[in-house]
């Protein structure tokens, strides 16, 4: 839905989409590089906790704004914040996978290694590689998801638009943006267009 709006309120709309993209590429791409080359598997753990941060950001900037901004800028906090539930939702699987490999290993320890037939005498355990593998995947799906959404929701700030169905976490009163019925004209002009050729 097109909402009346100013260039500045649509700036505005932009920030927390390039806040979210901003944590999921510094996090989930620079860091988790950064921590694979130099670091343990287990330092990934890291990098659910930083984003949380960000996201946690995301829900406090949203009631302030829900509050002091107008209510299209608004609906943009609380949409970033609602895709940023989602990631953490796939942080506490991950974290959870995870933690019960540990609990596991615990019980039966190195009952998931492999010998890696070297001279060394050297296993591989295949219980921490399998599950880090398989909560990374549930991890990368959601970033996916949630980052090609948040790239539409740039360009749709910067249009005026922003979903209707918002409503239902920030409701709409005399004083928010108005709505501009942009379809419906579109689709008279065409007609128009049409009876014109006609004629």
């Amino acid at each position: 839905m097109h909402y009346r709006v100013t260039e500045e309120e649509k700036k505005r709309a932009k920030t927390p989409h390039h806040i979210f993209n901003i944590n999921v590429i510094i996090t989930h791409l620079f860091i988790s590089m950064i921590v694979l080359e130099i670091g343990d598997s287990f330092e990934l753990l890291l990098i659910p906790v930083i984003s949380s941060v960000v996201i946690a950001y995301l829900y406090i900037t949203q009631k302030q704004k829900a509050k002091t901004d107008t209510w299209f800028v608004a609906s943009h906090w609380v949409m970033a914040w609602r895709r940023g539930r989602i990631l953490l939702f796939s942080y506490a699987i991950a974290i959870a996978m995870v933690g019960i490999y540990m609990l596991i290993d615990s019980i039966f320890p190195g009952g998931f290694s492999m010998n890696d037939f070297s001279t060394e005498g050297t296993q591989t355990n295949l219980g921490e590689v399998i599950t880090l593998r398989f909560a990374a995947v549930v991890i990368f799906v959601a970033v996916l998801v949630t980052f090609m959404q948040t790239g539409i929701s740039v360009y749709d700030a910067g249009s005026g638009i922003s979903n209707p169905a918002l409503t239902k976490f920030l409701p709409r009163n005399e004083d928010s943006n108005e709505e501009l019925n942009l379809d419906e004209d579109s689709a008279s002009n065409a007609n128009s267009g049409k009876q014109d050729n006609a004629k």
